[in-house]
């Protein structure tokens, strides 16, 4: 009798910490599982605080906060949420693996496949321009918003490509390619403000805005920019129009997504 009441009480003590790892899993808003190189807004009450592995997200008065897994990123993510009372819950997320494709690219100028060393210092200023923009760290919340496209055509390159350019291997790649006829109109995807707009070596006629939240997306290629810096942008309204500035082989657009350092998925914004 002693050992049926003891093994009852076990059993008893494991159902109910099932149960609380079970309602630990949704505490954030997050889908059950999650995505490399995926992005997410979540949702805690408010006065709550949210970490991913270890550091501290930001979170908006009313609960909201965004984040973005690394496209290798694989096997559980560990996050923790602090209620407004302080009890603090571990929260554990699996992480799905997507695969990539190697992409042969041909055609290409030689100097924008092995660049002459006297665009070298230029390269690296660009490098800097859009880290910097990257990094930026506002309160504008619209990264709780939907995304849209940017401009409608055909996929041409997906994020996360191995890339083969005239023959030599190069980093994977970072965007979505979107090809278009030339001066097709370009919208923001989210509003937003502009916080680069330059002509990069490699990405031609660049736009970055900036979502909030360590959120931003970046245009490149682009033939035109219609907006400029610091200017506030309502989601819809044109930034530019399609061209095939810098390394391309034809008009296309490339578009980014960012969350602070870590580059994004954009194909999963919009359900692929």
């Amino acid at each position: 009798m002693r050992f049926i009441v003891g093994g009852l009480i076990c059993f008893l003590m494991t159902c109910s910490f099932m149960i609380s790892w079970v309602q630990a899993k949704n505490m954030l808003g997050l889908p059950d599982e999650l995505t490399q190189g995926g992005f997410y807004v979540g949702k805690v009450a408010s006065g709550g605080r949210v970490w991913l592995e270890g550091k501290s997200v930001k979170v908006s008065s009313d609960g909201y906060f965004a984040v973005g897994l690394n496209w290798k990123q694989t096997g559980m993510v560990k996050m923790k949420f602090a209620a407004p009372d302080g009890t603090l819950y571990p929260q554990r997320f699996m992480v799905r693996k997507k695969k990539y494709d190697v992409q042969h690219i041909d055609g290409l100028p030689p100097k924008m496949v092995t660049p002459p060393a006297d665009v070298l210092v230029r390269i690296k200023a660009d490098s800097a321009r859009v880290k910097k923009a990257r990094a930026i760290d506002s309160d504008w919340e619209d990264f709780r918003g939907k995304f849209i496209w940017p401009v409608r055509g055909r996929i041409s390159g997906n994020f996360g490509n191995h890339r083969i350019l005239n023959g030599v291997a190069k980093s994977p790649h970072t965007g979505m390619d979107i090809a278009a006829p030339k001066g097709s109109k370009i919208v923001a995807p989210l509003g937003g403000v502009v916080t680069m707009v330059s002509n990069l070596y490699y990405t031609g006629n660049t736009l970055i805005i900036d979502h909030g939240f360590g959120v931003s997306t970046v245009f490149a290629h682009m033939d035109r920019i219609t907006v400029r810096m610091g200017q506030q942008l309502k989601q819809g309204d044109q930034i530019g129009t399609v061209g095939a500035t810098g390394r391309a082989t034809g008009p296309h657009l490339h578009w980014g997504l960012n969350w602070y350092k870590e580059r994004l998925n954009p194909a999963l914004v919009l359900g692929e």
